[in-house]
């Protein structure tokens, strides 16, 4: 069966649906979900709110399609590690690295996800559980790799820290924009990580 080649409009409707999650993106980093209008995001990209309605029926429903869009972002972080050996310092490294070049392509889409978590954390809304899956795509197969480290003690909780103290160099670069560069921040987060496993 041949698929069918999709129309202009096909097309134009599906770029304008990725307009509409990047920016909802950008603005739930910056402003949070509750904080952001459906005025806001039509303004971000240029449209009326009746045209972000015609392409998500809710808010809720650009909601999903974030977390949609952030969970395969997440899947970057678990292939490095599902592809690692075990855990290293070498393997810290490489998920620090890979957060930098997230970072300097879409600075708010690196911290969207930390932002909704702090937002949705402990208000039973069913995209709390959600945003635990979308962590666990990468927290659960580096856990696996921290079982045989021989100074982790639980490698689960382990590896939530790590992935919640990535993230915070990602906010500090936000934060501290002018200041210090991520790559700096990057380089002394690993710089102690290097101390204490000698």
């Amino acid at each position: 069966m041949r698929r069918k080649n999709a129309t202009k409009k096909e097309v134009q409707g599906k770029a304008t649906h990725v307009k509409i999650v990047k920016a909802a993106v950008k603005l739930f980093a910056k402003q949070g979900y509750y904080k952001t209008t459906i005025t806001d995001l039509a303004q971000a990209i240029g449209l009326t709110s009746g045209a972000v309605f015609h392409h998500f029926q809710t808010k809720e429903a650009i909601l999903d399609a974030v977390v949609d869009w952030l969970e395969r972002g997440m899947h970057a972080y678990s292939n490095i590690t599902e592809n690692a050996e075990l855990g290293s310092l070498a393997l810290l490294e490489e998920v620090v690295q890979l957060m930098c070049s997230h970072f300097k392509r879409n600075p708010e889409a690196t911290i969207c996800l930390a932002a909704l978590a702090t937002e949705f954390a402990g208000s039973n809304h069913p995209i709390e559980k959600r945003l635990k899956q979308v962590y666990d795509v990468f927290v659960e197969p580096f856990a696996r790799k921290l079982d045989d480290h021989e100074s982790v003690t639980d490698p689960l909780a382990a590896s939530i820290a790590f992935a919640g103290s990535v993230q915070g160099i990602a906010v500090q670069g936000l934060l501290r924009h002018g200041e210090q560069t991520i790559d700096r921040l990057a380089e002394g987060y690993l710089s102690m990580m290097k101390k204490w496993q000698a």
